[in-house]
């Protein structure tokens, strides 16, 4: 038992020293951070997290070190972090003032992992929950960036993916 507890231990300091270059460091102004990310050509997103959340960690530690989604990613997009369960503020798209919790209530997440990519007017693209593994999210990433989003559902682009 002591040897399962150490190595989760040992695993949870790996996981929080590893670098995830997109993350952006935000006052969780989304208005701002949008602003932000549209003048230099980027997306941005949400992963709402919460601790303790395995599959959060597990994004950190396989998908978000993934070389390809790294590249990618930091590439094409800002990633802020948002607590389900936080209380700190955050300021909407539209100037509106609200907690973390409330804002993960907005978008309906109930459960973490839960990605929201928005589009550079704060539109919803997608709405993502759980564990994403590096080459289904690098998909997502191609769908947003490469505009893909506004021609057709991302199921149906992952469809046209697969029978190429």
């Amino acid at each position: 038992m002591r040897v399962i507890v150490t190595f989760f231990l040992v695993l949870l300091c790996l996981v929080s020293a590893q670098e995830i270059p997109f993350k952006k460091l935000s006052f969780l102004d989304l208005k701002e951070d949008l602003k932000e990310a549209k003048q230099e050509g980027k997306y941005l997103f949400i992963m709402f997290e919460q601790e303790g959340c395995p599959f959060c960690d597990k994004m950190r530690a396989v998908t978000f070190q993934d070389k390809r989604v790294k590249e990618f990613f930091t590439k094409h997009f800002y990633m802020i972090e948002i607590d389900i369960k936080g209380a700190n503020p955050v300021i909407y798209f539209n100037g509106e003032e609200m907690t973390e919790k409330e804002i993960a209530h907005k978008f309906r997440v109930r459960a973490t992992p839960h990605f929201v990519f928005f589009d550079h007017d704060g539109k919803v693209i997608l709405s993502i929950p759980g564990y994403i593994p590096p080459r289904e999210f690098l998909l997502i990433g191609r769908y947003v960036a490469e505009g893909f989003y506004k021609k057709m559902s991302f199921y149906k682009f992952k469809k046209m993916i697969k029978e190429k």
